[in-house]
């Protein structure tokens, strides 16, 4: 049987390091484990990396570049790897679904059993929020169910009305807001008959927090993240059994008309950039963020009874007033990116 593409270049890796290391197998070792984890990721290890630098081993560096460019352009092992070991897809259907050749598969397995180094074990713990190919397998696996009680859906409301119809001076036009959902996370697990688990991811969001340090303004709310460590502090010591879930800001229209028209219930690609960043700011502080809120308002006189806008279930319409708000919820991947599929929003205690 012919060799696999992967086996050839990450052969002429390891012949790198076997040289390198001739005569001391712990060290060698260990640069494997650095190989086994850019099989893993697609990613340069930097222990290999250094490893790679000029006058340290001779043509490593080619050779980690034409494996890392193989994985991340032509073989998708990184992601049938994922697939099996934390969505717990079936092995032929792995091997199917990403055209992964059985020697290909082989090998990293191979590879990892002669480290003792055990796949089902420490897959699921890693870290995916950084590889972009890891949100297409985050949005099919898994359902997030946002389950939003009361007093968070009127604390966002009052947040986003009084910012509305209270100009600041001399400006003319009400403003954006922005703010951090509260709440609690539950994770269940179905499994389905050669297709792996889908998890339900159920987001309980219990209160809103408004920043007041937010830089906001009609077209646009800009997050300060300094004040992430506060509002953190104040709420865990409040409320130690909550955790950060997500994150809310208003989008303000003239009139319904032009809401309908913008629609402006959507993220925008300056929301998402944003996300992101927040993302990883509640990372860094140990909390997730799982949905982001886009609370979007405008002023008419026509009164609807409260439902799901346009059939749309990650939203809620209401009149408040002489306004009339669409509240839509958008997942939040790991990476940070915005989507609104398989997610569904619904007010604590009613079903649907």
């Amino acid at each position: 049987m012919a060799y696999a593409t992967l086996e050839i270049l990450a052969d002429r890796v390891r012949q790198d390091l076997e040289g390198h290391y001739d005569g001391r197998p712990a060290q060698l070792a260990g640069a494997l484990g650095h190989v086994l984890r850019l099989l893993l990721t697609a990613e340069i290890p930097p222990q290999l990396s250094r490893l790679a630098r000029p006058r340290r081993i001779r043509g490593l560096r080619t050779h980690l570049r034409e494996l890392a460019r193989y994985l991340q352009e032509e073989s998708r092992l990184p992601e049938a790897l994922c697939a099996r070991y934390k969505y717990r897809v079936g092995e032929s259907k792995v091997l199917a679904r990403y055209r992964i050749g059985r020697r290909a598969w082989n090998y990293f397995h191979d590879l990892a059993a002669e480290l003792d180094w055990k796949a089902d074990l420490h897959i699921p713990l890693l870290r995916y929020e950084g590889f972009s190919w890891h949100d297409e397998l985050e949005e099919r696996f898994v359902n997030l169910e946002v389950v939003l009680d009361s007093a968070a859906l009127e604390a966002m409301l009052i947040c986003a009305l009084e910012a509305y119809l209270s100009p600041r001076r001399p400006r003319r036009k009400g403003y954006e807001v922005y703010g951090i959902n509260l709440g609690m996370v539950r994770e269940v697990h179905r499994r389905r008959a050669h297709d792996g688990v889908r998890i339900t991811r159920y987001v309980s969001v219990m209160r809103a927090q408004p920043q007041l340090s937010a830089e906001a303004e009609y077209g646009g709310v800009t997050p300060n993240p300094r004040s992430l460590d506060a509002i953190l502090g104040a709420t865990t010591a409040l409320y130690p059994q909550y955790q950060g879930v997500g994150d809310f800001h208003s989008h303000p229209y003239d009139n319904l008309s032009v809401l309908e028209r913008k629609k402006g219930w959507e993220y925008t690609r300056g929301d998402e950039a944003s996300n992101i960043e927040i993302v990883r700011a509640m990372s860094e502080r140990e909390h997730r963020i799982c949905v982001s809120f886009i609370v979007a308002i405008a002023r008419s006189k026509q009164k609807v009874a409260q439902s799901h806008f346009r059939g749309l279930k990650n939203t809620i319409q209401m009149s408040l007033g002489t306004c009339r708000v669409i509240l839509a919820a958008y997942r939040s991947l790991e990476s940070g990116r915005l989507t609104k599929s398989n997610i569904r929003l619904r007010l604590s205690g009613i079903a649907g």
